[in-house]
């Protein structure tokens, strides 16, 4: 049950600022108060959701701040995370990131903007798991619900799917040549391009 209204959340059937009460979520799902209140307990440490006075607990509604901020960290940290992947990798590491981004590739043929999302956080996990590189994981791992829902926003404006693929197969051909500093850079462009997708949807809706 946590993972369908996480879901819906993240790709936006259920939108920012919706109240989400106790005897709804039994109805709807059939469950126990005891239940409703863990996965508003998770919603909240996910920072999908929000308890407001007066109104409960209601999904998170993020600022231009909060993406602003989100999309520079996740540059910084993405980046880190291919750069010290390459340093690290074998050859099999390798070919498990092509099979990566021919995932990525599929479920954005696809329009899955949802399993795009998912894939690209497993394969920013794998990265980082490769490289050890525990403080980068954490750090993602924190933001990874949220980034997620940025990426199913990015995706929603016209032509940033077909964009966000261009990118993924830069950062798959920068890794598979060992280049770092193309795959670094892809990233970056990656990222960023993203980010200003998410910022002009934002302003479309205003």
């Amino acid at each position: 049950v946590f993972d369908t209204v996480r879901n819906a959340i993240v790709d936006g059937r259920v939108p920012p600022g919706t109240r989400l009460t106790e005897r709804g979520l039994c109805e709807a799902f059939g469950i126990s108060r005891t239940v409703v209140r863990e996965i508003a307990r998770r919603l909240e440490a996910e920072k999908l959701a929000t308890v407001i006075p007066h109104r409960g607990l209601t999904v998170a509604t993020l600022t231009r701040k909060h993406v602003e901020e989100i999309y520079e960290i996740r540059t910084e940290l993405e980046a880190i995370a291919v750069r010290s992947f390459l340093k690290a990798a074998s050859d099999a590491d390798i070919a498990l990131a092509q099979e990566f981004g021919a995932q990525l590739l599929k479920a954005g043929e696809r329009g899955d903007k949802v399993v795009m999302a998912e894939t690209m956080t497993s394969f920013l996990h794998f990265m980082t798991e490769v490289a050890d590189n525990q403080i980068v994981t954490e750090i993602l791992d924190q933001l990874r619900t949220r980034a997620n829902m940025l990426r199913v926003l990015a995706m929603a404006e016209p032509g940033q799917l077909e964009t966000g693929m261009e990118g993924v197969r830069a950062i798959i051909a920068g890794i598979v040549a060992r280049d770092v500093n193309a795959a670094v850079l892809a990233t970056r462009v990656y990222v960023r391009r993203s980010g200003e997708a998410v910022l002009r949807h934002m302003d479309d809706l205003e």
